[in-house]
């Protein structure tokens, strides 16, 4: 624990008495969400002197892919996190993926702008100039759509939905895709757009610093910008259509676990013996989720691997991370997710009168860890673009960095499953 922790301390300190301070310092202050392309590129720019939230080293002493540790996200999860939960780094990048890395990675920028994370906005910029896209054509993901040919719109589009309005999929959204795209092909975009997503929330919540150098190559944001881009709204950033209803009560998490044992997936998945023999687990414990993963066969088993790795780890008790899935579950009203997370719940032999504690964040009936951890989930669920300083400060009160770390990325993990089960619509068989 790190009770202690001065940063914390004095974080906590200083709101308490709202002192000038903590303004001036920006310790509880949202970032900016930049209006232009100018603007963009200046924060992008600016967020190389930025200190992270938690220490990063610049080595990481035993680390089995030392060239993934050449930027700070790599040496920050390598640092905090257990090998076992970074077996899913493929972001469904298949050998024979049809699904192009150019199309992806336009979809992360989406992704990374609608969530404010400026760290991977900073890297798929720079990937984008590298695969050979002019700035114009970057611009043009924010603003001109109609630019774009049907295949890409249509990733983008899913790709934004997805991120800012998870609770709002439907039939017709992924029916509208394939016309353009195969359903194992809907099944791959949809893991990497879920993945984006709790991406740039780990990144995003750990404060990283825009790294200076990618692949050799100096990461640089001051090309000349096109007025266009500096005119109109973004097509991306969330706007007045982005409404998020209130997290399920009980009663209707009650009847969303009922929907998610009944309801048929909204594409294709592979048969249940060929995910079994795909992921390497019994015929009796697969579900539709198991048979969407197996759809990819490199990252799906990876996938698998580390969720069950990540819940299963000691260093955070079980019961916080049961209750962090189960809270972004019901907030982002994803209903196979809480299913999956009301099955966690049981196998730790948790009663109903525990989870609605859960659900009313009660201090009286809940650990400050509890209390913290879920507060964190929802927040990182509903207003990701407004996680600060403090919101980290107040978990390092009650976990030590190490447990911290372990908190953020199983909230970001779990905001990813709630995405790729509710997409797909995927069932979780009692």
């Amino acid at each position: 624990m790190m009770k202690n922790n001065w940063i914390a301390s004095l974080v906590l300190l200083a709101i308490a008495s709202g002192s000038t301070f903590a303004q001036e310092a920006t310790l509880a202050k949202t970032k900016t969400i930049p209006t232009t392309r100018s603007e963009l590129k200046e924060v992008l720019g600016q967020l190389k002197d930025r200190v992270p939230r938690l220490p990063v080293p610049e080595t990481v002493p035993g680390a089995t892919n030392p060239a993934s540790s050449n930027v700070i996200n790599g040496r920050a999860r390598r640092y905090y996190l257990p090998e076992s939960w970074l077996q899913a780094e493929r972001w469904g990048n298949e050998a024979e993926s049809k699904v192009s890395y150019e199309l992806k990675t336009q979809c992360f920028w989406v992704v990374s702008r609608g969530n404010n994370c400026h760290y991977c906005l900073g890297h798929q910029e720079h990937k984008l100039k590298l695969a050979g896209l002019s700035d114009d054509q970057i611009g043009a993901l924010d603003r001109d759509w109609d630019s774009l040919d049907p295949r890409t719109r249509k990733g983008v589009e899913l790709a934004r939905k997805m991120t800012v309005l998870p609770f709002a999929l439907s039939d017709r959204d992924v029916a509208t895709l394939k016309s353009e795209y195969s359903d194992a092909e809907i099944v791959e975009l949809v893991y990497s757009i879920a993945r984006f997503n709790s991406m740039n929330r780990w990144t995003d919540s750990m404060g990283l610093p825009q790294d200076p150098q990618m692949r050799g190559e100096s990461v640089e944001f001051d090309t000349p910008t096109s007025a266009q881009w500096n005119q109109g709204e973004s097509l991306v950033v969330a706007g007045a259509d982005i409404v998020r209803p209130k997290a399920w009560t009980w009663q209707e998490c009650q009847e969303q676990l009922k929907i998610s044992a009944t309801r048929g997936p909204r594409v294709q998945l592979v048969s249940k013996e060929s995910a079994a023999e795909i992921l390497q687990i019994p015929l009796d414990e697969i579900h539709d989720w198991h048979r969407a993963m197996a759809t990819l066969p490199a990252a799906g088993p990876e996938m698998v691997r580390a969720w069950t790795a990540m819940l299963s780890d000691p260093e955070l008790a079980p019961e916080i991370k049961a209750a962090i899935c189960w809270t972004t579950a019901r907030h982002n009203r994803a209903s196979s997710s809480l299913a999956m997370a009301k099955a966690f719940a049981d196998q730790l032999k948790l009663t109903e009168q525990q989870i609605q504690a859960w659900d009313a964040n009660d201090a009286k009936k809940l650990t400050p860890g509890l209390v913290q951890a879920i507060e964190f989930a929802k927040k990182l669920t509903c207003d990701p673009t407004k996680i600060t300083d403090a919101d980290i400060a107040r978990l390092r009160e009650v976990f030590s960095d190490r447990q911290t770390a372990h908190a953020i990325y199983t909230a970001a993990t779990a905001n990813a499953m709630d995405r790729f089960t509710e997409t797909l619509g995927l069932a979780i068989h009692p």
